[in-house]
């Protein structure tokens, strides 16, 4: 592991609640201080705790945040040449996969000081006017110790399990750590999220939004059970896993609804609105200013950066709002006309030619062009995106959250664990057809097969949970990866008619070339720097296969 000496310096965090609720997760550091002043008040033992949650995922840091993983997959493509760009080529390896090499030594870290926090907790005196205080932080540092082997497993699955820190000066012990198998880090996992429940409230007070919760641990569950019984970590499509996957993304539904997490009336809310009923953990990502996510995303017309784009296939994927696919001839779809009565979904997920934005349309051969040597894909995001915010001088804008777990999709969890289980029964049109019909689409077909179903759910998962830094991992479990990233992806453009401003003709061209090799893509290699740290020292310590 890399080398972390928490023992000279720990970052202490100040504590209090600001005038607009800012969430503990976005403090900034204050102080430096020693190890037995953190740990022998109660106070700076909850700010070095705090800190240990500044790598959990937002949209644009940690644990293979939502908008570079979003241009990793068929979700998007991203105009500036970095790491996505080698990834999407085939070009990466294990000295230049960053950011999602990053997730490795972030993730190891944090665990390291969730560690130290716990070895030390003994010295951490009670609150007198908080008695559960004590107890809640150390179900702080469980949930998030398990939440980071999470992180890991989702990404390189046979993990080194840390459960205790290894001290500074003896740090060699190191080459004695070996990959886990699957079981045993979601076993570990697991523990560590049962341990963290005896410890936790249910729900945080506003107070202290964004915290560890009892009903974050079993969000974190449903999804590690989710993986753990899909095709990647279980080829042998062992029947035992889907049914405890169902059980848990129903507790955690269960558990979650009885918190008051419904979801949002309005589908775009849900995004839009700070600390909103259906976000379970998020953190606050401002209003977008600055170089916030608005000026990240939004076309270059308004002040934007227009930095990730949807590309072609995503768009093509939403239906028409009959229920319909465009590819089907009986659906309305117009080519001349091609955004015309979708989904209502992709009005609130993607900008367009000619969407009207900001009491303007938008116009790619004009005022939202493209740089030449940058091209994108003629689409910007929409989700997360606030209209009366104006980039120029910052002013309009609206404090929101980006959602780590939400409702509607431990609905999706439950719907795909129990029809992979038992098939297509009742229980999982009841957990679809609520989102749908939040988003103001027709139910599922009745009497569909397991098989169908599991396509009405995948399509499901891609629509209403785009861009929020799970497809990337979906299309790896499922294994469908070497399919849906392993082929050219494109963007639009479009020319009008000089006799007739109505009609107007779409032609798409390619954006770029994407590779995947089944052979090594689904698990990402162990970045060289560690390796190099154990070459020949560490024979259980192995790169993962195929790098």
């Amino acid at each position: 592991m890399r080398k972390y000496n928490y023992a000279l310096l720990l970052v202490l965090i100040l504590l209090g609640v600001s005038s607009c609720k800012k969430s503990f997760l976005d403090r900034v550091p204050s102080d430096y201080i020693n190890e037995t002043e953190v740990f022998g008040d109660i106070n700076n033992a909850e700010g070095f705790l705090n800190n240990i949650y500044t790598a959990i995922p937002s949209w644009n840091y940690g644990a293979g945040n939502s908008y570079v993983t979003a241009a990793m997959t068929d979700e998007a493509k991203q105009r500036w040449a970095n790491g996505a760009v080698l990834f999407n080529t085939g070009a990466w390896n294990p000295s230049n996969f960053s950011p999602l090499g990053d997730d490795w030594t972030n993730a190891y870290a944090k665990i390291r000081a969730c560690n130290l926090f716990l070895t030390n907790f003994d010295q951490i005196p009670e609150d007198p006017n908080v008695p559960s205080r004590k107890a809640r932080l150390k179900g702080e540092a469980l949930m998030l110790r398990a939440f980071y082997h999470f992180v890991l497993f989702r990404g390189w699955g046979k993990i080194p399990i840390m459960d205790k820190p290894l001290s500074p000066a003896t740090d060699g012990d190191a080459v004695f750590l070996k990959r886990s198998e699957y079981s045993e880090v979601v076993g570990f996992i697991e523990n560590d999220l049962n341990a963290a429940m005896q410890n936790l409230p249910a729900k945080q007070d506003a107070g202290l939004w964004g915290r560890a919760t009892k009903t974050i641990c079993q969000a974190i569950k449903s999804r590690l059970f989710l993986y753990y019984a899909s095709t990647l970590f279980n080829p042998a499509n062992d029947a035992a896993r889907w049914q405890k996957a169902a059980t848990l993304a129903k507790e955690a539904l269960d558990a979650a609804l009885a918190q008051g997490y419904t979801l949002e009336p309005k589908y775009a809310d849900a995004f839009l609105k700070y600390a909103n009923t259906e976000c379970i953990w998020g953190r606050n990502i401002g209003t977008g200013a600055g170089s916030g996510i608005d000026q990240v995303m939004q076309p270059l017309g308004y002040s934007g950066w227009t930095n990730c784009g949807p590309i072609q296939d995503f768009v093509d994927a939403f239906e028409m709002k009959n229920g319909l696919p465009i590819q089907n001839a009986a659906s309305g779809w117009d080519p001349k006309h091609p955004y015309k009565d979708r989904d209502p979904r992709f009005y609130a997920t993607v900008l367009y030619p000619g969407a009207t934005w900001k009491n303007r349309k938008i116009n790619i051969y004009s005022n939202d062009k493209d740089n030449a040597n940058e091209p994108g894909t003629n689409y910007w995001w929409r989700k997360y995106m606030t209209e009366s915010l104006n980039l120029s001088n910052s002013s309009g804008g609206v404090n929101k959250s980006f959602s780590i777990f939400r409702t509607a999709e431990l609905m999706l969890n439950y719907a795909e664990a129990q029809n992979e289980l038992a098939g297509a029964d009742a229980s999982v049109y009841g957990a679809i057809n609520p989102i749908r019909k939040r988003a103001g689409m027709p139910d599922i077909p009745t009497g569909l097969t397991k098989e169908e179903m599991r396509e009405v759910i995948r399509h499901e998962r891609r629509i209403e949970l785009a861009f929020e830094g799970l497809r990337f991992w979906d299309v790896r479990r499922w294994k469908i990866a070497e399919v849906v990233d392993n082929r050219p992806i494109y963007g639009v453009n479009y020319t009008i008619s000089s006799t007739n401003a109505t009609d107007t003709t779409f032609t798409y061209f390619e954006a770029q070339k994407r590779v995947f090799d089944k052979t090594k893509h689904y698990f990402l290699p162990i970045p060289q720097g560690e390796i190099d740290k154990l070459n020949g020292k560490n024979p259980d310590f192995k790169q993962t296969e195929g790098w």
